[in-house]
């Protein structure tokens, strides 16, 4: 059995690796061919590219890199119709997977599994359309898509979130804090400036330069610094903020608060009840076009999820040392503040539902 499998990020990487971790254990003669991370990569993924060349976002960034999508774009479509997979899964990543998906219909019978069903009740909903025409089965992580497709015409397989298969609570926990030298009595706020070089590039220094205040004012803070195993850092970082490039979700759980970049890792907080807030900045150009497209309020999925705005967003223009720093700082210093944000993350984590997703998924992938 051939398997032909896109993930475009981090985060698909490693919901990838553990759906092929699941494929895996009831046939041990699939082979996966396709694009992914490291973590894919383990589980036996030769990757036609490195993730990173293709991990990134906004449309002017996209622009920048359009011949170099066209010409994977003929690589993939190659590829797929002189090895004929049997199944195609297509994780996230809808800019390039849906438009990847109608072009593999054209020359292939494989079977289209859409693993974590774009986010198109964001913005773009037209491009439901592609979906019912070339999506043969499509796998949602949220029990409310599964009602929007469906009102929509579209049969959904719901399974949960399949973070709650890679996170489990207190695992390894004391050899982290050990190995790191953290003060678990002393606060602790964890940064996470995102998964893409881009967002690493925008915000890392916002970031740094908002903790090294707060330090100021919560002398005994710990700063740690979690940033993703395949990314390096072009620069010296203070020295005292502490690097975690291995472990970085355990730098997230033993957090007292978090400042967050907009993406997978705002909800990975809430399931962890880390009160967090969320900041973003993108290319203006890429900016204007998302505010006309978007048709949410907010860009945090916890904020999505209970339709307001539990996490504070500091996004574009807003995202300003300052204004990050009087968020931060009411976590640490204002009590009452600090119990309310966690009740209420609570039923965020509670809407999320159970771990057992990326089994269901594996099994339904099977069936198919």
């Amino acid at each position: 059995m051939k398997i032909f499998i896109i993930a475009g990020e981090p985060s698909g990487d490693e919901y990838g690796a553990k759906l092929m971790e699941e494929l895996n254990k009831n046939n041990s003669e699939l082979t996966f061919c396709g694009i992914g991370g490291t973590l894919m990569e383990a589980q036996g993924l030769k990757s036609m590219v490195p993730l990173n060349d293709i991990a990134v976002m906004g449309f002017s960034e996209i622009i920048k890199k359009i011949f170099y999508f066209l010409k994977l774009e003929k690589q993939i479509l190659s590829f797929i119709k002189h090895n004929a997979p049997q199944k195609i899964i297509l994780i996230d990543y809808p800019g390039f997977n849906l438009r990847i998906a109608k072009k593999i219909k054209a020359i292939s019978n494989a079977k289209i599994i859409y693993y974590i069903s774009p986010q198109i009740w964001a913005w773009k909903e037209k491009r439901i359309n592609i979906i019912k025409k070339y999506v043969d089965e499509l796998l949602v992580i949220f029990e409310f898509e599964k009602k929007w497709y469906q009102e929509r015409g579209v049969k959904t397989h719901y399974i949960g979130h399949p973070f709650l298969d890679i996170w489990t609570k207190g695992h390894n926990i004391n050899e982290f804090i050990e190995k790191n030298k953290i003060d678990i009595q002393k606060p602790i706020l964890t940064l996470f400036p995102g998964s893409r070089k881009q967002e690493v590039k925008r915000h890392l220094s916002l970031f740094v330069d908002a903790a090294l205040h707060l330090k100021s004012i919560v002398p005994e803070l710990q700063i740690l610094l979690g940033l993703h195993s395949d990314l390096e850092l072009k620069k010296s970082i203070d020295k005292e903020v502490k690097i975690i490039e291995h472990d970085q979700l355990k730098a997230l759980e033993i957090a007292n608060a978090a400042i967050i970049s907009s993406g997978t890792a705002t909800l990975q907080s809430a399931i962890m009840g880390v009160p967090a807030v969320v900041v973003y900045k993108m290319n203006t150009i890429s900016w204007l076009i998302t505010k006309f497209f978007v048709n949410v309020k907010f860009a945090s999925m916890a904020n999505i999820i209970m339709g307001k705005e539990i996490y504070k967003e500091h996004l574009q223009n807003n995202a300003t040392k300052e204004q990050i720093v009087a968020s931060i700082s009411k976590i640490f210093t204002d009590n009452l503040y600090k119990e309310n944000l966690i009740s209420e993350i609570k039923q965020i984590n509670e809407s999320v539902g159970s771990a057992g997703a990326t089994k269901k998924a594996a099994k339904l992938i099977e069936m198919i």
